[in-house]
């Protein structure tokens, strides 16, 4: 490994801080917070500087890291943090003696999902989920987006939302564990093989774990499709993703969905 020089490391901190300043509302109110003065951390963010041990604790403390942040990439450490988890809950609920997962049944790839909407009743969701393994664990990452404008009056949309999941197998099926990492909301979800005989789809259903809030569901059928198109038929997919009527839900997939009553 070749070693890098002081202002490599100071710039993959300052890398690594950016990144973890993203969803602050203000640089200068997260100072305050913090305790740390504000010409100072922005001498951090520039990769001017590093701070005391004392100030790395504070920063680490608030943005729930460790101090690899001096030294490793963020998106290598968030990687292995959720490896590792994912490593924790599959020996929980599949100990070292269960079956392997048949990866044949559930292939990596880009999968189209569809599911009614918890926060807005007779609205329906579509997004995307990439699947893909590592050392053996059937891992899940996508992201949700809300269509709340960042700012009234424009047609931005507010910043989106990832979340990461961790499936395991059964005979007659998969489940999903889910978590924002964000909010401390978690989405269990369980896959049966087919839909009214085809194999084309994943039939399941998905539950929230949170309190029942009026107009507001948690719990919904939820239909999976394998993408197998190309690279354009991808971008078309990733156009209609977020919250609509259903009027580009399939109609084997909406009869799936209209099972359950909204609010439920």
């Amino acid at each position: 490994m070749t070693p890098q020089s002081p202002a490599d490391v100071r710039a993959i901190f300052g890398h690594n801080l950016r990144a973890l300043c993203a969803s602050e509302s203000s640089i200068s109110d997260l100072c305050r917070r913090i305790g740390i003065n504000r010409t100072q951390f922005n001498r951090y963010l520039s990769g001017e500087a590093f701070p005391r041990p004392d100030i790395l604790q504070r920063i680490c403390t608030h943005f729930e890291v460790d101090a690899r942040i001096l030294l490793e990439p963020l998106e290598t450490i968030r990687a292995d943090w959720r490896l590792r988890a994912a490593l924790r809950l599959r020996d929980i609920a599949m100990p070292p003696q269960a079956r392997p997962f048949d990866h044949y049944l559930m292939p990596d790839g880009i999968y189209r999902f569809w599911r009614k909407s918890f926060s807005h009743p007779g609205k329906y969701v579509t997004g995307l989920w990439q699947v893909h393994t590592v050392d053996s664990v059937k891992m899940l990452k996508s992201f949700d987006i809300y269509p709340q404008p960042v700012r009234r009056g424009t047609r931005r949309f507010a910043r989106k939302v990832p979340y990461w999941g961790v499936f395991m197998q059964h005979f007659d099926g998969v489940s999903l564990l889910c978590s924002t990492g964000s909010e401390n909301v978690l989405s269990f979800t369980f896959f049966e093989y087919g839909l009214n005989g085809s194999t084309r789809y994943y039939n399941g259903v998905s539950i929230l774990t949170r309190r029942q809030m009026q107009g507001t569901a948690r719990l919904s059928n939820i239909v999976l499709e394998r993408f197998t198109g190309d690279c354009a038929d991808l971008i078309r997919l990733g156009r209609q993703i977020g919250i609509g009527d259903g009027a580009l839900v399939p109609e084997a997939a909406r009869r799936a969905l209209d099972r359950l009553p909204d609010e439920l």
